[in-house]
């Protein structure tokens, strides 16, 4: 029987995330066995600190990619968001995916009279609507700074943990909202017929935050597939599974965030879509740490040059004013 081994992390999302892709290839290739094999890396062991404060987006991907050029894994299912914007030479993107919603949610309380979560339960979750001075649960330095520009009197706190452990420190009222990507959020099922989020006993609210207010992270909502490049017979086993739009959206970004050198120490958001057909529509931004300054540009061109697209979008933004925020942020400028 014709078998291959994935690699996942061993969170409740990766696994779902790798249980749909294993699921995915048996569909494609009847006859086919697939294996996850968990491996822990370092991101899964740092919970008490925030990421930005430990390292770049390597930390939850370093350990899988050496297990796939160890030859102890055949591929890998990732939160593209997550992975570095440079392939390790030996490895390759094989499959990316139909995108789900790259958009961030804002997540309450489902509460009574006077609580934060009533806000949300009268149809007024939204980060305009919270209250002067809540307290919003984010790890990002994405999100941050797109808060702090709309709602500077707002006080951000870092949140780590799985999606469980956060939701629980909400409902506990630690915090009096969370912000967090719709798609791990859809892909683990919380969601019930009403739209609202159910986890350990508590029920929330969520409401997404339009790209307009806060633009997703780099390949939000995408998965990314990774495997040997000279792995044939896994990467023609991969191949229906790849989503050309996705993929296009995936390199525009991913090619974006390259030619800025931004990692989980710099604000940076980027997203593209299909504004015509066979055409894509990126927009992206860099941004301070405080929020004060936010440098924002948008492109459109053929999908057949996504990676030029985004190559030029960051140039655009560098000759705006983003050169001297990543100098201030990583002492980094144009090069």
């Amino acid at each position: 029987m014709l078998k291959r081994i994935l690699g996942t992390r061993g969170s409740r999302l990766a696994l779902a995330q790798s249980t749909l892709i294993a699921d995915a290839l048996r569909a494609a290739h009847p006859g086919l066995e697939v294996e996850l094999r968990v491996i822990t890396t370092r991101g899964d062991r740092i919970l008490d600190v925030a990421l930005s404060a430990v390292g770049d987006k390597g930390l939850f991907v370093k350990e899988l990619e050496q297990a796939l050029l160890a030859g102890e894994v055949d591929f890998c299912v990732h939160s593209c968001k997550d992975l570095p914007s440079i392939v390790p030479e030996g490895l390759t993107l094989a499959a990316f995916p139909a995108r789900v919603d790259p958009r961030d949610m804002l997540v309450l309380r489902a509460g009574t009279s006077g609580d934060t979560g009533a806000a949300a339960a009268t149809g007024a979750a939204t980060l305009e609507a919270l209250p002067h001075g809540a307290v919003v649960g984010t790890s990002s330095l994405r999100r941050a700074c797109q808060i702090r520009a709309l709602r500077p009197d707002l006080e951000l706190r870092d949140v780590r943990g799985n999606v469980d452990t956060r939701l629980r420190k909400l409902a506990e009222g630690q915090y009096d909202a969370l912000v967090l990507a719709s798609a791990g959020l859809e892909r683990l099922g919380l969601f019930d017929a009403h739209g609202r989020l159910h986890s350990d006993g508590a029920t929330f609210v969520a409401a997404p935050v339009p790209p307009e207010t806060m633009l997703p992270a780099v390949a939000q909502g995408i998965l990314a597939i990774e495997c040997r490049a000279d792995d044939a017979g896994t990467l023609a086993l991969l191949a229906p599974l790849d989503h050309g739009p996705s993929r296009a959206a995936a390199l525009a970004e991913r090619a974006f965030l390259r030619r800025l050198e931004g990692g989980c120490q710099v604000p940076i958001a980027a997203y593209a879509t299909t504004d015509a057909p066979d055409r894509l529509w990126l927009r992206g931004l860099v941004g301070s740490l405080d929020g004060a300054t936010v440098v924002r540009g948008e492109r459109s061109g053929p999908i057949a040059a996504a990676e030029s697209l985004g190559t030029a979008l960051a140039e655009a933004l560098l000759e705006q004013g983003a050169a001297e925020v990543l100098t201030a942020l990583t002492g980094r400028g144009r090069e």
